[in-house]
């Protein structure tokens, strides 16, 4: 992953307003003086050594009964802290390892004096913060729609969950960011998992470590379910397939992805009940029909040949048959409803022609089975 060039700190410094001092806020001046000398000019450890020591004036103003409700300590803290958070989420987005308490505790510190800043009394500093916010989201918004069309898609990733954090944070909206931010997601997941050599172990981290930011999101947890599917793990795949569905219940294209993982899993009672539920919220979902009408007949033959297995004179041979004929005749139904919508289906009609000679219907058979003859 490229080093990223954000010039953390510059803009914020821009806005910092204000000269006078005076004993009770000579920390909050300290820290002030020490933000402005933070530049993209410098290396990353010495703007990193300079926002500590900024901190640390801060932090001490923050304590003081004197500064601690002041607007403008909270409107250098917001900055200051609000640097250290993206400081320490490039960090850890380059390396792959996060300290997540403490990443969690610059942006919740920043986020407290954002929000003292909007909402007291005077409203002293709210339009600067508001102004701030939105120079820095549009700021990270843009670098994060040039590194897109250049095809750098981590960079990508990282500008545009960088835009969200700087809106979310005040909870102003930042949606257009955060669809952006999984766009690009799912980009660098089809590089890491396609090709001669795929990395799913890699893409699986990325998405987790997005998670983190989304624990509900669907669109993740679709994410890893392909990935799973690419690695041939289908007891991953049905697990966040099963979380998915728990998230959004009526979504018929989870219930049948289940379905389908199901029956590949040889899990058929599980595959029947995810692919009625499928058709439960749509009856003409005809890949559903399809797939239950197939899975329903495949079954019962599975069923018949145990049966052909045993001695004629187990008792298991008679349950094992009535169990095949009442699969058949379930397939039936569910394919006869899929061949009204699809009557071109040459596949559908043999099976039907077929069930229905197995069970001993030859009238329904022969029917279906000129239709199925007149396809040739």
């Amino acid at each position: 992953m490229k080093k990223l060039f954000v010039c953390v700190g510059l803009v914020t410094a821009a806005l910092l307003i204000g000269n006078d001092v005076n004993a009770q806020s000579k920390n909050v001046q300290d820290a002030f003086s020490k933000f402005k000398l933070v530049s993209p000019k410098n290396d990353a450890e010495k703007n990193q050594r300079i926002l500590e020591e900024a901190k640390t004036f801060i932090d001490a103003a923050a304590d003081n009964a004197e500064t601690k409700e002041d607007p403008k300590m909270h409107f250098y803290r917001a900055q200051i802290y609000m640097s250290l958070y993206e400081t320490a989420a490039q960090q850890a987005m380059l390396s792959g390892k996060a300290d997540e308490a403490k990443l969690e505790g610059y942006k919740n510190t920043s986020a407290t004096s954002f929000l003292f800043c909007l909402n007291e009394p005077k409203k002293k500093y709210q339009g600067d913060v508001k102004s701030m916010i939105e120079m820095k989201y549009m700021m990270f918004f843009e670098m994060g729609v040039k590194a897109y069309n250049e095809k750098q898609y981590e960079q990508a990733l990282m500008m545009f969950f960088q835009a969200y954090d700087a809106k979310s944070m005040v909870k102003m909206d930042a949606s257009e960011a955060k669809n952006n931010a999984i766009i690009s997601l799912n980009q660098v997941v089809e590089k890491l998992t396609k090709g001669e050599t795929p990395d799913f172990k890699s893409a699986i981290a990325l998405v987790e470590q997005i998670r983190t930011a989304f624990p509900t999101d669907i669109e993740l947890i679709i994410s890893l379910i392909n990935i799973h599917l690419r690695n041939n793990d289908l007891v991953s795949a049905e697990k966040f397939m099963s979380e998915a569905v728990a998230l959004d219940p009526n979504n018929k294209v989870l219930h049948y992805n289940l379905g389908t993982s199901y029956m590949t899993q040889g899990l058929n009672e599980k595959a029947e009940a995810s692919l009625n539920k499928a058709l439960e919220i749509d009856p003409a979902y005809k890949d559903a029909q399809y797939q239950l009408g197939a899975h329903l007949y495949n079954w019962a033959n599975e069923v018949k040949a145990e049966a052909g297995q045993l001695n004629s004179n187990d008792p298991k041979v008679s349950d094992l048959e009535n169990k095949s004929d009442e699969l058949l005749k379930k397939s039936i139904v569910v394919l006869e409803k899929y061949i009204e919508i699809n009557p071109k289906d040459k596949d559908v009609l043999g099976i039907i022609y077929k069930t229905y000679y197995k069970l001993g219907n030859a009238e329904k058979g022969k029917e279906y089975k000129a239709r199925f003859d007149a396809k040739e």
